[in-house]
């Protein structure tokens, strides 16, 4: 992509604490030494996640003196694989389809190599349904007595139920158009979305609440967003049916990023202050060190950001999005078997269930598609918070026991290896950003606008794009934007 920059003046912000703001900061950070970055920075970075380190390459590609501060102690943000694990399982991002331009374009920088891994989730048996604790087809949930679902759609398992009304009944024309106020009349609750299809309240809590994608239960949530996200995906299938990954694990592409970079990306900084005068702009760490350039990019998710002292504070929308948007509970535990126990029940070892183990997704990442290396089991929602509530090791043996109970050939064979929390992850505070009812028309068109010298990207701030191409997306306006100013 080419890029016009505008001529400017580099510049070097104030580094010295004043009295106000060192009263804000934590004691520790007020004990501490202050340490600088190199002089003579046009922009600093907040996150060294995706969007982050495309916006830092895009600038120093235009000449700009870049450096990157990170709160974690690795890059790659909401991308993290656990790569000491058999087939290195992807605990956020996952894949990018063939649409996917920017990605794979950003993956070709980094050195990394794609694989198509989507015929590895079609390989065995289908997942099955698992009601009360009981295995049924799609033949058997048809004739179920306890489906809520309207007669022509009795044979519609309750995962595919929302994707399948919106792709076919989005009442949202261009999907491009989201943002426009001509389409705030569909900025409503999905529930209202979802009863206006015929089904009953009943029928909305299997086929949404007890494994959201997006939000808690169907009424925090705006269908707008999701009819957004349709058109999105139905123009992924137009490029092409292919599902990349990295191989090796997707953690290599933000770590090929952050190596293209001139600039220093600096770990372990978390940002508890950010204050903009006219001439520059200073950033404030938690252990005491400041940071200043001309300008700063924010690529920190809303729900971290809230707990930053911004200088001069944000106001109306940008405010309210700031403090206001939430993100999705999302946690997942990591299983191996010590033996296939669904070739000993016959039964697939993908599971939906509506009960406490949540969905089990078998992964195929060993030498041929058809090997088992895990066993990913997620929580959404609500669910979701119910494990994280139990704590670490009494989720894992919860769910060891309920997919036991389930699955009485899989006693004695499940081995517990991991669990990780995106809510309980102090960076992030949940995984993908959602907006409620309202927040599209009201929040969308103006959160993400300059506030001064300070800059915003990441996925939330995206309106083309969803996933990992989002976030590149929003990498590119935003560098856009400092280099207009």
């Amino acid at each position: 992509m080419t890029m016009d920059r505008r001529s400017f003046t580099l510049g070097m912000a104030k580094g010295a604490i004043g009295v106000g703001m060192a009263a804000m900061l934590p004691a520790a950070a007020r004990g501490a030494p202050a340490k600088k970055a190199a002089a003579g920075l046009d922009v600093l970075v907040l996150g060294a996640g995706v969007s982050g380190l495309q916006a830092a390459w895009m600038l120093e590609e235009q000449g700009l003196k870049v450096a990157v501060l990170e709160g974690r102690q690795r890059v790659g943000g909401r991308v993290m694989t656990l790569l000491d694990e058999p087939g290195y399982p992807e605990m956020g991002f996952n894949s990018m389809g063939e649409g996917y331009g920017r990605g794979i374009d950003a993956a070709q920088r980094a050195g990394v190599t794609l694989e198509d891994i989507g015929g590895r989730y079609r390989v065995g048996k289908p997942p099955m349904l698992w009601m009360n604790g009981q295995p049924l087809t799609r033949e058997e949930w048809a004739r179920h007595p306890g489906n809520p679902f309207p007669d022509a759609m009795k044979s519609v398992l309750p995962a595919e139920m929302v994707n399948k009304l919106l792709a076919e009944r989005t009442p949202l024309k261009d999907w491009n158009a989201w943002t426009d106020p001509a389409s705030a009349v569909l900025d409503v609750p999905l529930h209202d979305f979802l009863r206006a299809q015929g089904l009953s309240d009943t029928a909305i809590r299997l086929a949404n609440d007890v494994s959201p994608y997006y939000g808690t239960n169907s009424w925090d949530v705006s269908a707008l967003m999701l009819e957004f996200n349709d058109g999105f995906v139905k123009a992924q299938f137009e490029a092409g049916t292919k599902s990349f990954g990295v191989k090796g694990g997707n953690l290599h592409l933000p770590m090929g990023m952050a190596k293209l970079l001139k600039g220093d990306v600096i770990l372990g900084k978390e940002v508890v202050a950010i204050e903009a005068t006219d001439s520059g702009s200073t950033v404030y760490c938690r252990d005491g060190s400041t940071f200043s350039a001309r300008r700063v990019i924010c690529s920190l998710p809303f729900s971290t950001l809230r707990y930053v002292k911004i200088l001069p504070g944000l106001s109306g929308a940008q405010a309210e999005a700031v403090s206001q948007i939430a993100y999705q509970p999302l946690s997942m535990a990591f299983l191996t078997a010590t033996a296939p126990f669904w070739d000993e029940d016959g039964l697939s070892p993908g599971m939906w269930t509506d009960g406490l183990a949540g969905t089990v997704i078998p992964q195929h990442y060993g030498a041929t598609p058809e090997e088992v290396t895990g066993l990913l089991v997620q929580a959404r929602g609500g669910l979701a918070n119910y494990w994280d509530r139990l704590g670490r090791d009494k989720a894992l043996a919860m769910i060891v026991a309920q997919i036991e109970a389930m699955r009485p050939a899989a006693k004695g064979k499940l081995v517990a290896r991991t669990y990780f929390s995106w809510s309980q992850e102090v960076f992030n505070g949940g995984d993908w950003a959602y907006f409620g009812p309202g927040q599209v028309s009201r929040l969308v068109p103006e959160m993400s606008k300059p506030a001064g010298r300070l800059h915003f990207c990441g996925e939330h701030t995206a309106t083309g794009a969803r996933g990992l191409e989002g976030a590149l997306e929003s990498a590119e306006r935003v560098a856009l934007e400092v280099l207009e100013a």
